[in-house]
This record gives C-alpha cells, structure tokens and sequence, in this order.
C-alpha cells in the first residue's frame, strides 16, 4: 500500500487499518479491560460524587416537571377563566330576556280618564343602565296628572326608568283622556331604551297597545234633505254639544261639501274659505249649531255626501277629529222644472236703488202631459218696496210676500206637454234708504224660491212629492255715502286769510272727506285725489293720527282707510279727515272762484258681497254753500 493510500485509509472514519490493528492488552485500557477485569477494580467503582451528580440531575428533573406541570395547569385555568368569563359575559345578556308591555283597556270613553300601566322586566344576570320610556301616540290622546311624564310634542313623552337590576322587574303609569269619534281606531306605543352594563351600545323594544272609543266627547249633529232636485236649494243645520265634564277648548269645524254644492249663506260665516269654522271654547253641556244654504247640482239618482268634522288643529295643522258625522241627498230629476233670474243681469249682487226684473222658467221634463199646473214665487227680504211690487197676470199676498200664477191668468198652465214650457214675470225695487236700525242689520240678502206643481205629479211611497223648485239668493252691496266739503270757519282747523281772496294774499280754508257705509263690512279702504297747480299743502290735519299722505312731486293726497264697520254713519259716527290747503290768488283769477281738490275717488271692497265698491267726486272749488259765512258771495277772488 502506498503512503498516499494510507493516509487516506487512516482518516476515513470506518478505517480498516485501524481497526484492524492489534495492541496489547493492559489492566489501565478501559475499553480492553471493561469485559476481562474484575468488578472490584477501583477505577470501575462509582465515586460518591458521581453518584451525588446522578441524584441532583433526578431531583433537578423532577422539578423540572412538576414546574412545567405547574405552568401548564396555570395555563390551563388562565384558559378556562377566560373561556369561562367569555362564556358568562356572552351568556349574562339577551336581548329577549328584556321586556315590556302595556296593562289597560283596549276600549275607552272619550269622556273618562284612562290609565294604563307599562310593566318592564330584566330576566338577565347584568343590570340595565339608564333606561327610559319613549312614549308615542295620536294627537286624540291628552295626557293628564303624569308627573314622570316629561311632554316633547302633542304626540310625544318621555318617561325616566334609571338603572334596573338584574332579574328584577318594574313598572310606569301613564294616564290620559282620549278625544276621538265612536269606534275610532288609537294606539299607544312605547320604545324601551337601555345599555346593559356589560355592553356599550344602547338597545330598543317596542310595544304598542291599540284602542277603540266607545263615546265621544262631542256631540255632532247633521241634517240634511233626503233628496232634492237639480238646482235646487238646500240647508244643511249642524248641531254640536260639549258631553264632557270639562271644558274643551280650540275646537273648530271642517265641512267636507259635496261636489255640485254653491255655497250662499252660512250663519256664522266660515273661517278659512268655506271649509273651516272656529268655535273656540265650548263648556260642559254647552251646544251651537251652523246653519248653511246652497245650491245642489247633479244628475238623477245621484247620492251627494257631506261630511262634518269636529276637533282643534294639530300640530302639523290638519284637523284632529274629535267626532264626526255624513249624510246624503239624492238628485232627482221634477216632471216639472223652473228656473229663476234677474233680467239684463249677471251675478247675485244687486244694489239700493236697484229694480229688480225677475223672470221665472218653467217646461215639463217628463214624458206625459201635465194638467193644471200652479206657479209660486215666495220673496223675502227687508230691502224691498213692496209697496211698488209688480206682477204679470198673477196676484199677491202681502202677509206671505208670495205671488201666484194660475191656468186662469196663464192659459200655458192649464196643459203642458211633455218638452213644453213658458216664462211669468214680476219687478220690485230695493229701498233706496237702507233700514239699520242695530248692529245686527247687516248683509242683507234677497231670498226668492219658486215653485211648480201638477196633481198629476205622482207621489212615491214613503217619499216625498217632488215638485219643481228654484232657490235664487241676491247679495245686496253696501251702500256708501262719500262726501267732500271745504270751510273757512272750521271748528276742526283755524284758518286765516281775507275772504273774499285777494290777489297775493294766502287764504287757507280746510277739506273734509267723510265716507258713511250702510249695510256691509268694508276692507282696504282708501280715498285718492291731487291738488290743482298753485294750491299748497300746509300739513296740517285732523285727527292728527290717521294715515293721510301728501306727495309734492304729484300733488297727489292719499287717505288710506282701512276697514269700516257696516252701520258707520248710522250707528256711529262717520270716518271723517280734515287737511288744510292755502290759496293765493293770481291777477288772471280775478272774478273767479279756484279749483282747491281735483275729483277725489273712494274705493273698497265689500266683503260680503265681494265686489268692489268706487264712488267718485268731481273737482271742488271756493264756492262753499257748505259754509254760510263763504257761500256763493264770497266764493271769487275780489277785484
């Protein structure tokens, strides 16, 4: 073998060479003498210290483990105490174990405070935290004697519960009155607020209670006719009384009308449009009523509703009903019609001094001849001359104020054909001094209602005979004295100047409009005229505070009125103003009197007969037969 080859060979790690050598045996070599030596060789024999090394090395093992052990029990409860607190946190709260609900009748008087109870309940192993009851219901419930009951709205409360223990339970009153119509549905409904103490989020139940009325607190009336024919006038009488113990306050009416329903006196007059009445306050037991009438179009067998609605005004300004009442008339369609109006006239307003040419129509609508027919007109009104009344070929009797026209006067009425008809007539004036004598004579109103029957108009079982008939209403308009005057001697304002007026030489005098209204309210009104050139305005007026203005650009003089009452003039003084103007006469107005106020115009709205109301002045000079001490003598400019 090579050198090379046994270096090789000796440094691999399975040598053959090495292990394949011999050497010699001796009692030191541990390995050759481990089998062939005896036991008893000191150097075989365990030393205490190793023996010592040994059973540290056990006992240190030993608490190795049971530190280990330790150590992983500590885990393992850490674990379950985590496991466990999550567990219990997990299961100490849920949702459903919390409840509330309502403890009361589900039926309730209008006139009787009802109490309700709003039990809650935890059912849980942790405390609720800052819990309430918010509270909400229609406006038909009022609450009352609630002193936990803190109110946001009409429909709106909230009650403060606090914190609730665990598995402990607790309860609210809520007490209230109920103003509602019979049978109409209510609810109440709670939402329960609260945070468990283990949570950081606030949760919510619900509960409601629904309620029917049995009575209401109001008792609401209406009539109505059954039928009437088209055209025809109709009145409809509505009737109401407090039934509660207590006063009720802010209570107004809403009329559903049916369509085809003209609308022509309503006593009171409604607030709002003709919808909304305000009746205020009404106390126990106290009653009312409205009356309104009209005229109702529509076709034959056609039902026409009209609803009537009482209670105050909500918050978001609907009507809250407290009751509530419908009724229907039929149209149905007379063998016989007729129709009335007013000739060469248009609209329902007429005026003093007026003559009123009335021309009634009448013509068989049906399919068979009718005999004997006999035509009436009833009229009513304080306004008229009767005394000057007059009727073409029929009569009348002054204690019914009611004309007749017969076959005997009207031949057409002894037999009128199906599609056949004919036309009567009758004139009367209206006063042309109006008749004021209280505060109660005012919008006066000219009734007529004309009629038309024929024995051979049958009459329906458990019905009434219907006959042709016409209902026609006449608005009469105010009547409005408007007035300009001048003074020199005036007790309102001192004047001063030479009368007769001298040339260059100021002489003031003092103008009075004074307006009287007669019959009717009157809105916005206003008197306008100008100055001629060369008058001055001195600015002074009496009284000193109404609203008159004067523009020196235009010359123009403005009295805004405003409103004035009917019966001024009559029942109280007439609205008067008095301004002063200053003259100074020119030589070319020698001889001449001198145009002070060009033509004043008054106008106004009348607000019951809804038309505009002008009346007009032309100029005013220095001729003063007003004022004796001017007249016509002194009325020129002296030479």
């Amino acid at each position: 073998m090579s050198l090379e080859d046994l270096n090789r060979e000796l440094y691999k790690n399975d040598s053959k060479v090495i292990s394949a050598r011999k050497r010699e045996a001796s009692e030191y070599d541990l390995v050759s003498s481990a089998v062939e030596q005896p036991k008893s060789n000191p150097f075989f024999q365990e030393e205490m210290w190793q023996k010592e090394k040994k059973e540290i090395a056990a006992l240190r093992r030993k608490k190795i483990l049971i530190t280990v052990g330790a150590v992983l029990l500590t885990l393992s409860l850490i674990g379950g105490a985590v496991y466990f607190y999550q567990w219990w946190q997990k299961n100490a709260f849920h949702q459903d174990r919390v409840e509330v609900y309502f403890e009361g009748p589900t039926e309730a008087d209008s006139m009787q405070q009802t109490k309700y109870v709003i039990h809650y309940k935890n059912n849980n192993r942790v405390s609720l935290k800052n819990a309430e009851l918010e509270l909400t219901y229609s406006e038909n419930f009022q609450p009352v004697d609630n002193t936990n009951l803190k109110i946001f709205s009409p429909s709106s409360g909230k009650i403060f519960v606090g914190d609730i223990r665990p598995m402990s339970e607790g309860s609210v009153e809520l007490k209230g009155i109920f103003y509602a119509p019979e049978d109409y549905p209510l609810f109440l409904k709670t939402t329960f607020n609260f945070m468990p103490s283990n949570g950081s989020e606030t949760l919510s139940m619900d509960s409601q209670i629904n309620i029917k009325i049995t009575a209401a607190p109001i008792a609401l009336d209406l009539s109505v006719p059954k039928q009437a024919a088209n055209g025809d006038q109709v009145e409809y009488l509505i009737k109401y009384r407090n039934l509660d113990i207590r006063s009720i306050g802010d209570l107004r009416i809403k009329i559903d009308f049916p369509s085809g329903f003209e609308m022509k006196i309503a006593d009171p007059q409604p607030l709002e449009g003709e919808s909304y009445w305000r009746i205020g306050s009404l106390e126990p037991n106290q009653e009312g009523k409205i009356t309104i009438r009209g005229s109702l179009s529509g076709s034959d067998g056609e039902n026409k509703d009209i609803v009537v609605s009482m209670g105050h005004q909500g918050s978001n300004g609907e009507l809250v009903v407290f009751n509530r009442s419908q009724a229907s008339t039929t149209v149905v369609a007379p063998l016989l019609g007729i129709m009335q109006k007013l000739q060469n006239k248009e609209g329902n307003v007429i005026y003093p001094g007026e003559t009123l040419k009335y021309m009634l129509s009448y013509r068989n609508t049906g399919d068979m001849g009718l005999r004997n027919a006999i035509i009436t007109a009833e009229i009513q009104s304080k306004v008229l001359d009767f005394s000057k009344i007059k009727i073409e070929k029929g009569s009348f009797d002054g204690s019914t104020n009611t004309i007749t026209w017969k076959a005997s006067g009207i031949p057409g009425l002894a037999n009128i054909d199906p599609g056949q008809g004919g036309e009567v007539y009758f004139l009367i004036p209206v006063k042309t001094m109006i008749p004021v004598d209280s505060s109660e004579d005012k919008n006066f109103v000219v009734t007529s209602v004309a009629k038309i029957d024929s024995p051979d108009i049958p009459t329906p079982v458990d019905s009434n005979k219907i006959i042709g008939s016409n209902t026609l209403e006449l608005r009469l308009a105010s009547k409005v004295i408007f007035e300009t005057k001048a003074f020199y001697n005036d007790s309102k304002i001192r004047n001063s100047g030479p009368i007769p007026m001298e040339t260059n030489r100021e002489t003031t005098f003092s103008v009075h409009w004074a307006v009287a209204n007669i019959s009717n309210d009157l809105s916005g009104a206003r008197i306008v005229s100008s100055l001629p050139s060369g008058i001055k305005w001195t600015g002074q007026i009496y009284p000193a505070d109404e609203k008159i203005s004067y523009d020196s650009r235009t010359n123009q003089v403005v009295w805004d009125i405003g409103d004035i009452p009917a019966g001024t003039g009559v029942l109280v003084p007439a609205r008067e103003v008095v301004f002063q103007i200053g003259v100074v006469p020119q030589v070319n107005q020698i001889g001449e009197p001198i145009p002070i106020v060009n033509k004043s115009i008054f106008t106004a709205k009348d607000k019951f007969a809804n038309v505009d109301i002008i009346k007009s002045i032309e100029q005013k000079d220095t001729q003063l037969p007003e004022d004796p001490g001017v007249g016509y003598a002194n009325s020129k400019v002296a030479r």
